[in-house]
């Protein structure tokens, strides 16, 4: 079989913010490009999928949305079958991105998916922050998960994010919303309750930072599910005293992954990662987060 990488172009009905798109790219340059086996920021993908908890993640060109151009010679065929998509698992197909973190082969990646395939319960609302290729969204979608909301203050990354919802068939009747992180408000995400899950896979300076504890907090529900990951075992004890006034840590949820346990993890980087962590909690029940409020100021200079 013969594969090139193609350019998908940019996309005229994108519901992102026009400011955070606007000059990304042009006709002759695309954030975003598929390929069979090459996924994220250059990941490798196992050529028959990586499975991980219920789903299995193919590069883009696999996809039986993926439109080829009639008149691209050097394209001789679609996915013919032999990926075996149909074996129990929810597909999930993968950009090539400029700005397009996550695909499976990172241990934290891997954490939160397979925490995500057993939480998420159907009409759960996501917030997926620092949302990168969009993964964790489309893997809840999966789960039946109602609606998620993807946030990153990268704009490559929400557009790449906004184009895998939609190659995966999540971008009709609101499914997924992308915002840059300027955009994001204390209790806004999800009003007038907040989201169910949150997922934040991202690495602990930012975590902890306390406008990005009080976007997260505020926007979560008393009773509401977080993920943290993107952390090493010795960061857990710094992060958990950064959540921890509101966050009820679940200790049975703990998990902990080395790279050279992740499938392709070592392949794709060209080196062992290490060990990394991932940390469950749950938000208080009548905790008070308007202090949280102030805090969020941070985030217009952040």
């Amino acid at each position: 079989r013969k594969f090139i990488t193609h350019q998908i172009h940019a996309s005229t009905n994108s519901e992102l913010t026009d400011w955070v798109i606007e000059d990304l790219e042009d006709d002759n340059q695309s954030i975003t490009s598929a390929d069979p086996i090459k996924a994220g920021e250059g990941d490798t993908l196992p050529a028959n999928g990586l499975a991980i908890g219920k789903v299995k993640i193919f590069g883009a060109s696999n996809s039986p949305e993926y439109e080829y151009d009639d008149n691209d010679t050097t394209i001789n065929e679609r996915n013919d079958g032999s990926y075996n998509i149909d074996d129990g698992f929810y597909p999930i197909y993968l950009l090539l991105g400029r700005n397009g973190w996550g695909t499976g082969v990172h241990p934290t990646t891997r954490l939160c998916l397979e925490w995500l395939c057993d939480a998420i319960q159907p009409g759960d609302v996501l917030l997926d922050y620092g949302c990168g290729s969009g993964i964790l969204s489309i893997a809840s979608l999966h789960m039946g998960a109602s609606r998620c909301v993807g946030v990153d203050v990268e704009a490559e990354a929400l557009v790449t994010a906004e184009r895998n919802l939609a190659l995966n068939g999540w971008d009709a009747d609101g499914r997924f919303q992308g915002r840059h992180t300027r955009e994001v408000l204390p209790y806004d995400v999800c009003p007038p309750r907040g989201v169910d899950v949150c997922v934040a896979n991202i690495l602990v300076g930012q975590l902890v930072r306390p406008s990005m504890v009080a976007a997260i907090v505020t926007n979560l529900q008393e009773g509401g599910l977080l993920c943290l990951s993107g952390i090493r075992p010795a960061q857990v004890d710094a992060l958990k005293g950064a959540y921890g006034g509101s966050i009820e840590w679940l200790d049975d949820q703990y998990a902990e992954l080395s790279a050279d346990e992740t499938s392709n993890s070592i392949e794709s980087y060209g080196f062992d990662c290490g060990r990394w962590a991932r940390l469950i909690g749950r938000k208080r029940v009548g905790d008070g987060d308007s202090s949280f409020i102030e805090q969020m100021s941070d985030l217009a200079v952040s």
